[in-house]
């Protein structure tokens, strides 16, 4: 079960580009990136070398090196220790397209070329993955097989040399690589606490798993312990101990969570979103809402991207 749990939530990433850039740097440079909740920041180098500060922990790059920052973290990335740090937005710019830019930093020396990321990610799990993962993934240009190498010189030669649609080649190609990171420090990690460590564990992820294909059955404390073969009071201890939150705050959230989602996307009323959360009384369910997001479903569905979209072409 830990592995389905997974694999859907590395297949369904569901993401979608903030912004891509492509930096042209000259040495001493430094640019201040701000927080960014909610998104996967990615940087590759294609030439030079460069200096990521995350969390104070600090990474150096070389040619071919990728860097998540899977929680959107605030953080720096210079030349050298001494570089003025420019913030983000303040940085000269070229915009190519509304999602895809160049920016320059002439300092007279040694030249460094980075492509730059932030990608949204919609789906539920990988929102838990993400905060399941340390704040800088640093991938390497190694990999497991030719096709990440060649991954990676693709995109250097997409800045290097841009064309028509680069933008758009860039994007496929920098979803590849976040996936890549993500599995390989899978593989390579064995967490004890956080939601990784849940679905992967043997009882744990049975339950949460159960949980997230049905997320409207009559779930409480009986029906996921027995879901996970053990006994309540055990099944309830072990959750709190891996992922520091009680079952049922967790049904909650998730709950929740998905309810925004499905409120936001328009397809269902607002009675069949309760009834798809498990709520078959729709005033419950508005409260519910409400104390989880502030406002009722209804006010939410109508402040919607898709809500204003749907308004400026009625």
């Amino acid at each position: 079960m830990s592995d389905d749990v997974l694999t859907e939530a590395l297949g369904q990433f569901g993401m979608t580009g903030v912004f891509y850039c492509v930096s042209d740097l000259a040495a001493p440079w430094g640019i201040d990136m701000p927080p960014m909740p909610g998104t996967v920041l990615f940087h590759l180098v294609a030439t030079g070398s460069a200096v990521l500060e995350v969390d104070a922990e600090q990474v150096t790059m070389g040619p071919g090196d990728v860097v998540l920052v899977p929680r959107g973290t605030g953080h720096v990335g210079y030349s050298d220790a001494d570089a003025p740090r420019t913030p983000l937005f303040d940085v000269p710019r070229l915009e190519q397209t509304d999602r895809f830019e160049r920016i320059r930093i002439d300092g007279g020396g040694t030249p460094t070329t980075l492509v730059c990321g932030a990608l949204e990610f919609t789906d539920l799990a990988v929102g838990r993955l993400m905060a399941s993962l340390p704040p800088v993934l640093h991938a390497g240009s190694g990999g497991r097989g030719t096709w990440l190498r060649s991954t990676i010189e693709l995109m250097a030669e997409e800045a290097r040399s841009p064309l028509a649609g680069s933008s758009v080649v860039t994007t496929r190609l920098a979803d590849v690589l976040v996936v890549h990171a993500v599995r390989e420090w899978l593989r390579a990690s064995a967490p004890e606490r956080g939601w990784v460590a849940a679905v992967r564990d043997p009882h744990l992820g049975r339950a949460i798993g159960a949980f997230h294909a049905d997320p409207g059955r009559a779930w409480d404390l009986p029906a996921l312990a027995a879901a996970a073969g053990m006994s309540r009071s055990a099944f309830a201890a072990h959750f709190v101990a891996v992922l520091g939150e009680t079952p049922m705050a967790y049904v909650a959230s998730w709950r929740m969570d998905l309810a925004a989602q499905l409120v936001e996307a328009g397809g269902l009323s607002l009675a069949a979103v309760a009834e798809r959360v498990g709520y078959r009384s729709e005033a419950a369910f508005n409260r519910a809402f409400r104390r989880a997001h502030g406002c009722t479903p209804g006010a939410w569905r109508r402040r919607s991207p898709l809500a204003a979209v749907q308004s400026a072409t009625a």
